[in-house]
């Protein structure tokens, strides 16, 4: 038999090993046909399967690992450690094994707060994804932008889906809850999408007709050249107050609508460019002929500036048109002709005005009885008195020689 004082295990003279637990031996095994201290050797190793076992079991509790999974591996150990067929220090496995034991309780404990504040977290995190979508589905249809919109609900449910396969379990009771809502939203909204976009397609075909039949009655224009320039511009009223089709059909609608119009101004810019190159000659005639009558702003009888202006009016009027973009020049100048004719005109109304000189002519007989009577007033008064007549008297005359002019 092979045994020491300091060793866990025994081997008896027939192969059979015992383990010593306090003060007791068990017996467990036999290693035949091997010496004793292969047959110790064997359970020894036995031993330290199970001790790295517990090792294990203590690392991962330090590392704070899911306490679910320790406790299996726990629960596993305790049934190997009942009477395991290992030597070596099974009282200290045990001891060891049940401080893993008490360490979990504490653990299972502090995963269960922090996996119950994770899971508040996550139905905060839930709810106010569906918020979000429930907040678009209560706008007006009419208000939202779609494209912009639609990108934010796939964006949301991205969201959902990520948290859902990374985020921590939600109770199946509240997850379902908010789910069902978060679904609903989005139903809404696609249908609304959907009800949005048929319209928008009724209306663009609607427009689409419309402006179909304008362009037609616009390019029937054509012939009429720049006389069916005004029945444009009123086809281009109703155009403005027609409905708009959608973009990419609205703007090939206006470029053929356009066109039509172009075809006109182009007709007209031909005939006016005609128009200017015959009447190009008229243009020196009526500068010499405002030069000739030039003598009108020098004349100061409102009589004779009058008849010469009739006389140039005549004239420059038998002379014809002259190019349109030069027609400034030579009309601005016979407007000076106009205007110091009715300034004359105008000074001799306000001086010839019969009510005016009735006012006047009142004024004067006031002011020439007081001078008399002033005058009177002179040749008897004290000297003091005289100068105050004297002073009023000098300021009748001076208003009477003003109402006389």
């Amino acid at each position: 038999m092979a045994q020491t004082d300091e060793s866990y295990g025994r081997v008896d003279a027939d192969g059979t090993v015992h383990v010593r637990e306090g003060d007791v031996w068990r017996l467990v095994g036999s290693y035949p046909d091997a010496t004793a201290e292969e047959a110790l050797a064997y359970f020894q190793r036995k031993y330290s399967d199970i001790e790295s076992r517990v090792s294990l079991a203590e690392q991962r509790v330090k590392a704070g690992s899911p306490a679910k999974d320790v406790q299996s591996q726990v629960a596993g150990l305790q049934k190997d450690l009942i009477e395991p067929a290992a030597v070596g220090d099974i009282e200290s496995l045990r001891a060891r094994l049940a401080a893993v034991g008490t360490a979990l309780g504490e653990l299972k404990t502090e995963q269960a707060k922090e996996s119950e504040a994770a899971v508040t977290e996550a139905v905060a995190h839930r709810e106010k994804i569906v918020a979000d979508i429930e907040a678009l589905a209560a706008t007006d249809p009419s208000k939202i932008r779609w494209k912009t919109t639609t990108a934010t609900i796939t964006e949301l449910f991205d969201s959902w889906q990520n948290h859902q396969q990374t985020g921590p379990r939600l109770p199946k009771k509240v997850a379902d809850s908010l789910w069902s809502r978060f679904r609903a939203a989005r139903t809404s909204l696609e249908k609304a999408r959907r009800s949005y976009f048929h319209e928008l397609d009724t209306q663009s075909k609607e427009a689409k007709g419309a402006k179909r039949e304008l362009i037609e009655k616009a390019q029937a224009l054509a012939p009429k050249g720049a006389e069916g320039i005004s029945a444009y511009r009123a086809l281009l009223e109703k155009w403005k107050q027609a409905p708009r089709a959608s973009r990419s059909v609205e703007d090939a609608l206006w470029a053929s609508f356009k066109t039509a119009g172009d075809a006109l101004y182009e007709q007209k810019a031909v005939q006016e460019q005609k128009d200017d190159d015959e009447n190009a000659g008229n243009l020196e005639a009526k500068k010499t002929l405002l030069a000739e009558f030039g003598d009108i702003l020098e004349l100061g009888d409102r009589d004779k500036a009058t008849a010469r202006l009739r006389v140039f009016h005549d004239r420059f009027a038998a002379i014809g048109p002259v190019p349109k973009k030069l027609s400034r020049s030579v009309d601005d100048q016979a407007k000076k002709f106009d205007q110091h004719v009715r300034k004359l005109d105008e000074d001799f109304w306000a001086k010839n005005d019969p009510e005016k000189q009735a006012r006047s002519q009142s004024m004067a007989d006031q002011l020439e009885r007081a001078i008399a009577q002033l005058e009177v007033q002179l040749t008897d008064v004290t000297e003091p008195q005289k100068q105050a007549i004297e002073e009023e008297l000098a300021t009748k005359k001076a208003w009477l020689a003003i109402v006389d002019r």
